[in-house]
């Protein structure tokens, strides 16, 4: 762990190279429901999946809590994604024959093509991926929640903790540590009251004060550096395997 965490700039994990972020995720959804519907199409069928923005609908990343002023002052707690406007919420559900030829269980030829080895679902992720796996990494995915894990009750990250419940007992929010504050039932429901809104922005400016993110950060970059080094092979494929399904959703989404 670095004897001074004050010389940590940035939020970026070492993690982070081998890992979609939430709006990369989307990406390669919309790319993968738009190659099932053009396969469909290929088989005389139609179905639209619902739209996907991955822009507007990503949810906003809050390893370390909530930690943006802007939008504690606007949603308090929740977050911003909830409230992005997605069109019509009325889903529509594709037909028993549309299903069949999406997993495959449908064999034979239909439109007259023959349906795919694992139906459109099976070729949306062939061509995202050469295993035919896109998505989240698994090991890294699985070490990042680890590292988060081991590090949340290390001594820096606990004394932070409790300068910032100082800091917000200050103004009367009484709370031992942020997880307490944003996962307070009060706000789990309906939208943001002035009250959270209050705590909210309080919550944002005693992270600030003690330098809660920047000292978590600092710890768990150790943290995962021991990782990495651990699983060095996995996670380098999982980094061309990342960037690979990445580039074909980009490709496909335009």
């Amino acid at each position: 762990m670095p004897a001074d965490v004050s010389s940590v700039h940035g939020l970026d994990l070492p993690l982070d190279r081998s890992l979609l972020a939430p709006v990369e995720e989307l990406e390669v959804i919309k790319a993968r429901n738009t190659l099932m519907e053009r396969c469909l199409t290929n088989h005389g069928m139609t179905f639209t999946f619902p739209p996907v923005d991955p822009a507007r609908h990503a949810n906003k990343p809050r390893r370390h809590g909530l930690v943006d002023a802007g939008e504690a002052a606007a949603y308090g707690y929740r977050d911003p994604a909830v409230f992005a406007t997605r069109g019509p919420t009325r889903a529509v559900e594709p037909t028993p024959d549309v299903v069949s030829v999406i997993t495959g269980t449908r064999h034979g030829k239909v439109g007259g093509r023959d349906v795919p080895p694992g139906g459109c679902a099976g070729e949306a992720d062939r061509t995202l991926a050469a295993d035919a796996k896109p998505g989240q990494e698994p090991v890294s995915f699985g070490l990042s929640r680890r590292s988060h894990e081991i590090t949340r009750t290390t001594p820096p990250v606990t004394a932070a903790a409790a300068a910032w419940s100082l800091c917000m007992a200050e103004v009367g929010f009484d709370y031992d540590n942020p997880d307490n504050a944003i996962n307070d039932p009060a706000f789990s429901a309906g939208r943001p009251s002035e009250h959270e809104i209050a705590v909210a922005t309080q919550d944002v400016r005693c992270k600030e004060r003690v330098e809660w993110v920047r000292t978590w950060v600092a710890v768990e970059r150790a943290v995962q550096d021991v990782l990495i080094s651990r699983h060095g092979p996995d996670l380098a494929r999982e980094r061309g395997h990342r960037d690979q399904q990445l580039a074909a959703a980009r490709e496909v989404n335009g």
